[in-house]
């Protein structure tokens, strides 16, 4: 459980020193399998099977690993990665794959790959009728689920780096044709690429929670300044996370998800009046009780009103000038794993699905894999991996190493 104490606390306060802490791809000889699909899983080991990498159920996984190591030299070059980096950040690439696919053994994984099977060729049309209307994108493919079409052709990579993967032998030539599946080392590769990609966008990310943190500053003015709102956000968080410590695992995940949903709720929507308001103060669209914020939160205060917490509309705007203060951003890893899942564009730039991650990640114990927490899964098994190499390698230690590649 991440700790949340009040301010001037964060759970990424203080780096472990990395100079005496190895990541090592040489050294991972286990991969973590799983048939369940993500609805299904519960803690790690009612979930994940270890598997040697000589174990018959392992042989995608293995062929992965393999395109990590292997390519090592020539693709760190490419990547402008150290030896420490690439190793770190092929950490995360292994766990994308155990969250994504349970390492190619998730149920109906290969019936969605194999050409004869009915249910490719029914998805295959759907995602072709789809593009064409520009309403969805290509197919997800291989042990990390990429939409590689998309991310060759849509802009999403520069054209260096699509050079990269051309050079790897990496192609997409339609929305449902590629050759991720049949080829798990090229897969690995191409995780490699885009994640690379994606962490070069923590900045701009960064960028954004200060901007938001300023918005939601001015949002609880005059009543408060914006150090009172984190002082009062920070206690808030510090409540609802001891309380939530004290629960039952299925009021937990009832608790974290509504809390998440509260989040992500139409703003200003009422019982009386379920619309959106626009940034003008006028009426914007219609939302459903899913996504109407006054009936989410009655439904949190219930949850919560055991515990002797109460929670008001203001304290929405309380706890998202605290969430978006110094400390509470997600870490390098978090963030990874989260733009993979939710992407990085319009949609997964806004501010309050940013902050229900932040919760999702703040609320959560280390062992469950429950479906809906992608984000601290992916976490979880990046830190597993590395530690196959040394014990003592925290998440810290990984985070240390890719944000040095930003530098």
């Amino acid at each position: 459980m991440s700790n949340v104490s009040g301010v001037g606390s964060s759970p990424y306060d203080n780096y472990n020193n990395k100079s005496n802490k190895n990541i090592n791809l040489d050294e991972i000889t286990t991969i973590f399998t799983t048939e369940k699909k993500e609805d299904k899983r519960t803690t790690f080991d009612e979930t994940f099977t270890e598997r040697a990498l000589d174990d018959k159920k392992a042989k995608q996984g293995k062929k992965f690993l393999e395109g990590l190591k292997n390519n090592k030299d020539s693709l760190a070059a490419d990547l402008g990665l150290t030896s420490e980096q690439y190793d770190a950040l092929a950490c995360i690439a292994l766990g994308l794959a155990s969250q994504e696919t349970g390492m190619g053994l998730e149920d109906g994984y290969k019936a969605e790959n194999t050409s004869v099977n009915p249910v490719k060729w029914a998805r295959d049309i759907a995602k072709k009728v789809g593009s064409a209307l520009g309403k969805t994108g290509s197919a997800s493919s291989g042990l990390t689920q990429m939409k590689i079409y998309d991310f060759m052709q849509k802009g999403s990579l520069s054209d260096n780096e699509i050079s990269i993967l051309e050079k790897y032998g990496i192609k997409a030539s339609s929305v449902t044709s590629n050759n991720l599946y049949k080829n798990p080392d090229k897969a690995a590769v191409a995780t490699m690429v885009v994640l690379k990609n994606i962490s070069e966008d923590y900045d701009v990310y960064k960028q954004k929670i200060l901007d938001a943190h300023k918005k939601a500053g001015e949002k609880v003015e005059p009543e408060l300044t914006s150090g009172q709102a984190i002082v009062k956000g920070c206690q808030l968080l510090s409540d609802i996370t001891h309380a939530y410590n004290d629960m039952p695992n299925d009021k937990q995940n009832e608790v974290r998800q509504t809390l998440k949903q509260w989040f992500l709720s139409g703003d200003g929507s009422t019982k009386k009046s379920p619309y959106i308001k626009n940034e003008d103060g006028s009426k914007g669209s219609k939302v459903s009780n899913e996504y109407n914020e006054e009936v989410q939160l009655e439904k949190l205060n219930n949850l919560l009103k055991d515990s002797g917490i109460t929670l008001t509309s203001q304290s929405l705007d309380i706890l998202r000038v605290a969430l978006t203060s110094d400390g509470y951003e997600m870490n390098i890893t978090e963030f990874c794993a989260y733009a993979w899942n939710k992407g990085f564009g319009s949609d997964g730039q806004k501010t309050d699905r940013m902050l229900a991650e932040r919760i999702g990640t703040l609320l959560t114990n280390p062992e469950d894999f429950d479906y809906d927490q992608f984000t601290s899964n992916v976490e979880n098994l990046t830190e597993k991996y590395a530690r196959q190499s040394d014990p003592s390698v925290s998440i810290d230690v990984i985070n240390a190493y890719l944000e040095d590649s930003l530098d």
